[in-house]
């Protein structure tokens, strides 16, 4: 396939990502099939810190605010929404921005590695990386695998987690079988609980041999297979591992998913994230909505997330 025809498949793969990501998109007719019962009312927020992350690829528009500006307007942006945070809770929690970049793009083509992916150069990543430095932000290095396991699609950027502040993060949703030559999107992807320990076996034992210190593993989903034998999961001492709920739509079903997929169980496993859509939510949820300080369309979130980020 030449060049020029492979960034049109390119091209039309981006714009299908954007309207499809995470297939399941939440209506307010699921919300009439369901009884919302009001939750009563946190006081205070339990987090000593949150996290915040703008999700996005450089240079890339259609898939989230991050690549929307160039990096000083992105940063003013932050700040912004950091000052915003921090008046709506009182200064009561420790905010910590960050970038949340799309490294492993998954396309339509399966390109010259087999893999159904795209890896972000090197050129595109590292200002956002020393950007980081300067801001006291963190980075979120993102990849959707494709055909590569999540051991796989790891390996490459390891390197970066000589950095403190570059953590890692996998997308189950555009994931597809090796032996199952169709394009990613066309089914919601999974993986299993023995990926996901190999996968933390790999990033804990590269920190043990380099001396880093402990990481941040965000995985995302929006339906409960998307991580299969998730009861098989095992925590490893140096790695800090977020399970990601990041269904779009009305908040009232976004929260019951949250409720549902983060329950009493896997607190002991993982920490929480909340993702926020400017584009696909029916309304932007505020931060205490988002902590489960105050209901939101009749439902209520039941465990503070840890990591809010937004697209």
């Amino acid at each position: 396939m030449n060049i020029k025809l492979r960034l049109t498949f390119l091209l039309i793969f981006v714009s299908m990502q954007t309207i499809f990501a995470n297939v399941q998109t939440l209506t307010s007719k699921e919300i009439n099939k369901q009884e919302i019962v009001p939750k009563t009312i946190e006081k205070e927020v339990k987090k000593e810190k949150l996290i915040i992350g703008y999700y996005g690829r450089p240079n890339t528009k259609s898939l989230g605010i991050l690549g929307q500006s160039n990096i000083d307007q992105l940063v003013k942006k932050m700040r912004e929404k950091e000052a915003y945070y921090k008046k709506e809770l009182g200064n009561k929690v420790d905010i910590k921005m960050a970038f949340h970049i799309i490294y492993g793009l998954a396309t339509s083509d399966a390109g010259r590695r087999g893999t159904y992916m795209l890896r972000l150069s090197e050129k595109s990543l590292i200002p956002y990386i020393q950007r980081a430095k300067e801001e006291n932000f963190e980075v979120i290095i993102d990849l959707q695998m494709g055909t590569n396991t999540p051991v796989e699609a790891l390996k490459p950027v390891l390197k970066y987690l000589k950095y403190d502040y570059v953590h890692l993060a996998l997308d189950p949703e555009f994931k597809i079988p090796k032996h199952k030559k169709y394009p990613p999107g066309k089914y919601i992807g999974h993986i299993y609980a023995k990926d996901l320990n190999a996968a933390q076996e790999l990033i804990n034992n590269y920190i043990i041999e380099n001396h880093l210190k402990k990481k941040q593993l965000i995985v995302h989903m929006f339906h409960k297979r998307m991580l299969r034998n998730k009861e098989l999961v095992k925590k490893y001492e140096n790695v800090d591992l977020i399970y990601n709920i990041d269904g779009h739509g009305d908040p009232a079903v976004k929260i019951k998913i949250y409720n549902s997929l983060y329950n009493k169980d896997e607190t002991k496993i993982a920490d929480s994230g909340f993702k926020i859509f400017y584009h696909a939510d029916t309304y932007i949820m505020t931060p205490k909505q988002i902590l489960g300080l105050e209901s939101a369309n009749g439902r209520q979130i039941l465990r503070q997330p840890l990591y809010i980020n937004y697209q």
